[in-house]
């Protein structure tokens, strides 16, 4: 019999030791068996979350499959992944983060859908439930397929998490893995580098929970429109040479972006110099309306496109 394929999955961490259990047991529960796990530490040495992480991983530490490494210090999710890929062995390449789970059969599912496709197919990712509280959700129904480059570079391809890519590890390593310098944006920025080359399937079944009842995170709108700024200027290359059609789909894609963050955030002052310096039309404003009103109606999570 042929041996299946080995993949490698890459758990980073940081202060979530409590779902950590969860997320590595997804793995180890899955029906395709060729499987090693990186777990990557990114809590500060000597820290309580780094203490309770360490006994956690005594758990699994008869496992050969998995192997578990430690940063000194807090080096961020684009680092930590990036430690993952330097000793992953896999031929093809996934990561999970602390606090999401895979349904059994995601990694055969994902391996079978690759292995079936030429390699200008890079990837693929597949529907996904994000779960905000325990009677909140809303579910995935993003699906399109391709060539997909504009589409990422807009970040409007919804993949709900970074946990939800599986790709071909030759192409991680074409593209030197992720971006350290992003805080934030990581997966998003690397999902534009790899599309920019390749093409995505998608798989049609709900194979990851995206778990952000446990998230708590807290950020003003200046540190969003920072991590805004860093993105277009990582990017401005790319999206100056663009055809003026697509250029201006970005742009204002984008910028519609920003201004529901500035609602959000309660930046009110900030919409109309957003809509203005960016020439964003009227009916483009309509139709991002009609889009977010029929996210929250119907509970599903998509992209908008232009």
């Amino acid at each position: 019999m042929e041996k299946l394929p080995l993949a490698t999955v890459v758990i980073p961490t940081y202060k979530r030791p409590n779902s950590l259990n969860r997320a590595i047991d997804s793995i180890l529960e899955q029906t395709y068996e060729n499987v090693e796990i990186v777990v990557v530490d990114d809590n500060f040495s000597g820290s309580v979350d780094r203490k309770i992480t360490e006994e956690l991983m005594k758990e699994y530490e008869n496992r050969k499959n998995i192997r578990y490494l430690q940063h000194s210090s807090n080096l961020g999710g684009s680092a930590a992944r990036n430690t993952g890929l330097k000793v992953a062995k896999g031929e093809y390449i996934t990561f999970l983060d602390d606090d999401d789970e895979f349904s059994e059969v995601k990694i055969e599912r994902q391996i079978s859908c690759l292995e079936n496709l030429d390699e200008s197919w890079g990837c693929c990712y597949s529907s996904y439930r994000v779960v905000k509280s325990e009677n909140s959700f809303q579910v995935s129904s993003e699906s399109r397929s391709g060539n997909l480059y504009i589409e990422a570079l807009m970040r409007t391809l919804f993949m709900g998490s970074g946990s939800n890519l599986l790709l071909r590890k030759s192409i991680v390593d074409e593209i030197e893995g992720y971006d350290e310098s992003f805080v934030r944006n990581q997966d998003i920025e690397f999902l534009v580098r790899v599309l920019e080359k390749y093409k995505i399937a998608y798989i049609d079944e709900e194979l990851l929970i995206i778990h952000q009842e446990e998230r708590e995170i807290k950020r003003t709108f200046e540190e969003v429109e920072e991590y805004t700024r860093h993105y277009l200027e990582t990017f401005d290359n790319r999206i100056q040479q663009l055809s003026p059609k697509d250029k201006k789909r970005v742009i204002e894609v984008i910028s519609l972006e920003r201004v529901r963050n500035a609602v959000q955030l309660k930046s009110f002052k900030s919409i109309p110099s957003i809509l203005l310096e960016n020439n964003v039309e009227i009916k483009s404003i309509f139709k991002y309306l009609v889009y977010l009103i029929k996210r929250v109606l119907t509970h599903k999570s998509y992209g908008f496109y232009l």
